[in-house]
């Protein structure tokens, strides 16, 4: 299937590492032009060497609202346009689950994609195919908890998943998509469930053997899901969350 992603332009928030990474190769694969953002220079750069020469990027906190905005436009201006927005960053789960932990998952995840999407939308309603992932989780549809505490985690993941609805309906007459995609537990060596591997050994045992397929998923069953959602040719489909888990979680959804 043609999914229609060559010359489009987008922006990836914590595209540097992890699932950000993945999805920005994929879209790259596809012919799309990428303009991705970190918070750690030396990562940064490393993946935009390995990306090529269709991708570039950026050293920013996205809890930072006024660089964030800078970086949109920016990125739009250098790439000509702006058609598709991917929503990555986030602070994850995992304890202690305090007050300041809360404030900086607010920050860090919700926040950051209102200011996101505010700074977007011009570009994207000047694209005529306007695109928005949120990245979510599984942990903000059913209970998942990391032993010691995520609630913070999955409750502002479920704001996210409203907000991103609200905005289907309120950005539908723009001509600018917004969707949702909920990862289940997805195994990167040196991401969240690489730490709990180590870290959780037992915890990690009993999330495998629990599910159908005896494993955990991989960036790339997730990447090819954004960048279907993305593209022109999920021309029909906004306002959805999509969970990608293989199974997981034990939710019938009607």
């Amino acid at each position: 299937m043609d999914l229609g992603l060559n010359g489009t332009r987008a922006i990836v928030t914590g595209g540097s590492r992890g699932i950000g990474r993945t999805i920005a190769e994929t879209l790259i694969a596809e012919g799309g032009h990428v303009a991705i953002c970190g918070r750690n220079e030396e990562t940064l750069d490393a993946t935009v060497a390995s990306l090529g020469s269709r991708a570039t990027g950026r050293v920013v906190d996205v809890s930072d609202h006024e660089a964030l905005t800078a970086w949109v436009d920016a990125s739009a201006e250098a790439m000509g346009g702006l058609d598709i927005v991917i929503s990555n960053a986030s602070a994850l789960g995992g304890p202690p689950d305090t007050p300041d932990k809360w404030r900086t998952v607010f920050e860090t995840d919700v926040l950051s994609t209102v200011s996101l999407v505010d700074a977007a939308t011009p570009h994207l309603e000047a694209s005529g195919i306007g695109s928005i992932v949120q990245l979510g989780t599984i942990t903000a549809v059913e209970y998942h908890g990391y032993p010691g505490g995520t609630r913070s985690y999955g409750a502002l993941k479920a704001a996210l998943l409203n907000y991103t609805s609200q905005l289907a309906f309120e950005l539908g007459p723009k001509k600018i998509r917004a969707n949702s995609v909920s990862p289940g537990p997805i195994y990167i060596a040196d991401g969240s469930w690489g730490f709990i591997e180590t870290a959780a050994p037992d915890y990690f045992g009993e999330n495998v053997e629990h599910h159908p397929q005896q494993r955990l998923g991989t960036p790339e069953e997730v990447a090819r899901v954004v960048a279907f959602l993305a593209s022109p040719a999920a021309s029909w489909v906004t306002g959805d969350n999509v969970v990608v888990d293989g199974g997981f979680t034990r939710r019938h959804a009607f």
